[in-house]
């Protein structure tokens, strides 16, 4: 007979997931951890990019779509199946703009925690557009389906100043509600602004300022270069962690995938995939 304890030696990966969602669960309930691979790939930049998850990161981009578009994300914190968080996402053309969706979900039998982004971004002016995201999200246990729910919301803007440079601007739940009455329940509001500038007519370099409260101010610097036509590399930086990040993009037909690894001095390496397709 093997002991519960001796059970729980021979099974770290069991013990290590539920302690760290357990301990981590209400500063986390409302927030999105883990970005997607090619935000990932450039050390977490976002603030200026479009693309087919752009419902969860700066809901401007949805102004600049031109074409439907649909992803499917993993990403593996800590190297540790049990922690593994996958998301669905996608952009519909409506209007002068486009309507985003994302749904991620994460956890173990017994605790899970599911996200929902609803997003739509319009085109104000040839050169400028903004976007309003509404962020659903809820935790479930064994016992209990809606365990913490919660609801809050961003905004965001992009403007090209110049052929080769765009500005933008983005504020994370600024305002939020959650059904704990715990002042922790309640994910940070986190205000970014940046730019990128593209040179040689295929490489773009993204420097942005992330500020959130308690945690100060993140730096955040990423380059990609597109090989050619098919093939492009990304690299970034960011300060808090300290973290560094590499990535490979392929693309054929439509269809993109995407390979990025991010090493964090806190918790060592995250694995991303994505496959997009847009049409």
């Amino acid at each position: 007979m093997i002991f519960p304890l001796m059970w729980m030696l021979k099974r770290p990966g069991w013990l290590i997931p539920v302690f760290f969602l357990l301990s981590v669960q209400p500063r986390v309930l409302g927030q999105d951890i883990w970005p997607e691979a090619s935000t990932a790939a450039l050390g977490g930049a976002f603030v200026t990019r479009a693309g087919a998850s752009c419902a969860g990161l700066n809901q401007a981009g949805l102004g600049r779509e031109d074409q439907h578009s649909l992803s499917l994300q993993h990403s593996r914190p800590y190297l540790l199946r049990e922690l593994g968080q996958s998301s669905l996402s996608g952009n519909i053309i409506a209007g002068h703009g486009a309507v985003g969706l994302m749904l991620s979900t994460r956890g173990i039998k017994g605790l899970r925690q599911s996200s929902f982004w609803l997003s739509y971004g319009m085109k104000l002016h040839p050169d400028l557009s903004a976007g309003l995201g509404i962020h659903f999200w809820n935790s479930s246990l064994a016992e209990q389906v809606f365990y913490a729910t919660g609801i809050s919301f961003a905004l965001g803007i992009q403007a090209r100043i110049h052929p080769q440079w765009m500005v933008g601007v983005h504020v994370r739940y600024p305002a939020s509600w959650s059904s704990l009455a715990l002042p922790s329940a309640l994910p940070r509001m986190v205000l970014a602004a940046g730019f990128s500038h593209t040179f040689l007519n295929s490489a773009t370099i993204y420097s942005e300022v992330h500020i959130t409260p308690r945690m100060g101010i993140i730096l955040v610097q990423g380059l990609e270069w597109h090989l050619s036509g098919r093939v492009s590399m990304s690299s970034g930086f960011s300060n808090h962690p300290y973290t560094f990040a590499w990535g490979i993009s392929l693309l054929h037909s439509g269809w993109d995938i995407r390979f990025a690894f991010q090493y964090r001095t806190q918790s060592g390496t995250v694995p991303f995939t994505s496959l997009s397709h847009a049409w």
